[in-house]
């Protein structure tokens, strides 16, 4: 009970943090593309990696109450490149396998992402083992 608590006050947590970093990746994408003129895509790509550095640093201290290492931030730029290539993965089958609307694939995408994340930050990036 105690445990499940534990995960759960985590997972709110986890939820925070991603909530706050998702609202820096459309700050920078806003100052990007509409402030510098920059390309979406590549604004976009900037912005994804300002976030991941934001989550990184937030999720390694309040959420997991980690130390860092080069180990865990490697292994958690390989979780946010999974999540990349989830959401991208989703969004494409949505909208192009089964012509839904993008915001289905959106809403999926919520639901499935954070989860995955969390799931693979709590058990590998940031494990006590």
């Amino acid at each position: 009970m105690l445990c499940e608590k534990a995960l759960i006050n985590k997972f709110f947590n986890y939820s925070l943090v991603g909530f706050f970093c998702t609202s820096i990746y459309f700050l920078a994408m806003f100052f990007f593309v509409e402030m510098l003129d920059i390309k979406p895509v590549l604004g976009a790509s900037l912005s994804f990696i300002i976030m991941t550095i934001f989550s990184f640093i937030l999720n390694k201290k309040y959420t997991f109450g980690s130390l860092y290492t080069h180990s865990k931030l490697v292994k958690f730029s390989i979780v946010a490149v999974i999540g990349f290539f989830l959401n991208f993965v989703i969004i494409y089958s949505t909208v192009t396998i089964f012509s839904f609307h993008y915001i289905i694939g959106e809403i999926v995408t919520i639901l499935i992402i954070p989860l995955v994340n969390f799931i693979l930050n709590n058990h590998w990036t940031f494990s006590n083992s």
